[in-house]
């Protein structure tokens, strides 16, 4: 999401500079994609979940950034941090020093309410006890600093105004797709496209795009799939994703439940994918039984695509679907609710087509130039100058 609001910013004639952590393995540390140009420091590869293990690499990576933050002051007018996590503490500061102006993205709620992840608590012994809550106040300090903090749903507007953040600073920018890629399919290209797929003429595909880990909600719905295939077995769930990296990875117990419940003719487990958008132009329905969301990325690219789309109602979900007129909403964490909601859409699929096409309508406030052009106008208001220099880090 960083990278397309980065290329957005640029598209709309803001010069446009971004720095991140190395990948793992290395790629170049200094390059031009597009319209941007990356910068990588160092260190490189995943730190969530070391616990202690990484503070002496988050140390190394915030003194370098804030060298090179200072260092290069003369070069952009507005930083933009995209995450709550630790980057703000060291940036924050810098721009205050530096009399720039400093914008935050918080990405989700438990950013905040979650500072250090419990993966990492879990290695951390008596210290992880009173760190979090010594994190928690400095993200609140840092957060009331902050020029701007974008809010990217209802929700997370909530959640900032409860830190006790002035409504007036917090900027409610959703985050933003391509409409062009996520887009329906005349009907004879996607027939061709299910094919390609494995998808056999005479099934309703059900698609789920996201993690396999617990906090989606993936073990509720194949609970309540089960259940709902009995009744309807022209319908298959085709799983996108993996749980690899989550700290609460339920991939394997994912699998273990389709082969045990007998549901490998129901469920097609299709992995990690950089197909997404194909599977969303090739399927019937759409499901998001999340417990939460900051947003809720999957829900819009089923929207943009036209498909009818059945959600928790968490992140964007309740701001943008209506109740059985362009989705269908139901409650977070509640089985029953879930089942109910599902087999009412499936009861519903003479209407898909105009569910599908009133959902594509409401995609359209998060189409990446819409969003981007508000990105921009943020930058000029704090800037106080027409664009010029935007880092985003």
């Amino acid at each position: 999401m960083a990278a397309h609001l980065a290329q957005g910013l640029a598209a709309c004639d803001v010069e446009t500079h971004v720095i991140t952590r190395q990948t793992q393995p290395p790629v170049a540390t200094r390059e031009r994609i597009g319209r941007i140009e990356v910068r990588r420091i160092q260190p490189a590869g995943r730190l969530k979940g070391a616990g202690l293990r990484a503070l002496p690499a988050l140390v190394y990576y915030l003194v370098k950034l804030v060298v090179m933050l200072i260092v290069e002051s003369a070069s952009f007018d507005v930083i933009i941090i995209s995450g709550m996590k630790i980057i703000p503490l060291a940036a924050v500061p810098v721009c205050r020093l530096m009399g720039k102006k400093c914008v935050i993205r918080v990405e989700s709620p438990f950013e905040i309410i979650e500072p250090i992840s419990a993966e990492s608590l879990g290695t951390m012994g008596a210290i992880g006890r009173v760190l979090p809550r010594v994190l928690r106040k400095m993200q609140l300090l840092v957060l009331n600093r902050a020029d701007a903090v974008i809010a990217i749903s209802a929700d997370m507007v909530g959640v900032l105004s409860g830190c006790g953040l002035p409504r007036g600073r917090i900027a409610a920018i959703p985050n933003a797709i391509d409409l062009s890629r996520f887009r329906s399919l005349p009907a004879d290209q996607r027939a061709s496209l299910r094919l390609a797929l494995g998808i056999l003429p005479g099934r309703t595909m059900v698609l789920y795009t996201g993690r396999l880990s617990r906090a989606k909600g993936v073990e509720m719905l194949l609970d309540v799939w089960r259940d709902l295939v009995a009744s309807h077995p022209d319908l298959l769930l085709v799983m996108v994703g993996s749980g690899r990296g989550s700290w609460d990875d339920c991939e394997d117990q994912v699998v273990a439940y389709v082969h045990t419940h007998s549901l490998t003719d129901s469920v097609v487990l299709a992995g990690q994918s950089d197909r997404v958008h194909e599977y969303v132009q090739a399927a019937d329905l759409f499901v998001s039984p999340s417990d939460y969301e900051g947003f809720g990325l999957a829900i819009v690219e089923a929207l943009a695509g036209a498909v009818p789309v059945v959600s928790t109602a968490v992140g964007i979900a309740p701001q943008i679907l209506q109740h059985n007129v362009n989705g269908f909403l139901c409650p977070p964490k509640n089985r029953r609710a879930l089942a109910d909601a599902l087999e009412l859409a499936v009861q519903q699929r003479d209407r898909w087509t105009e569910i599908g096409r009133l959902g594509r309508e409401a995609a359209q406030e998060f189409d990446l130039p819409r969003v981007s052009a508000r990105y921009a106008d943020l930058v000029c208001r704090l800037s106080g100058r027409q664009p010029t220099s935007a880092a985003v880090s």
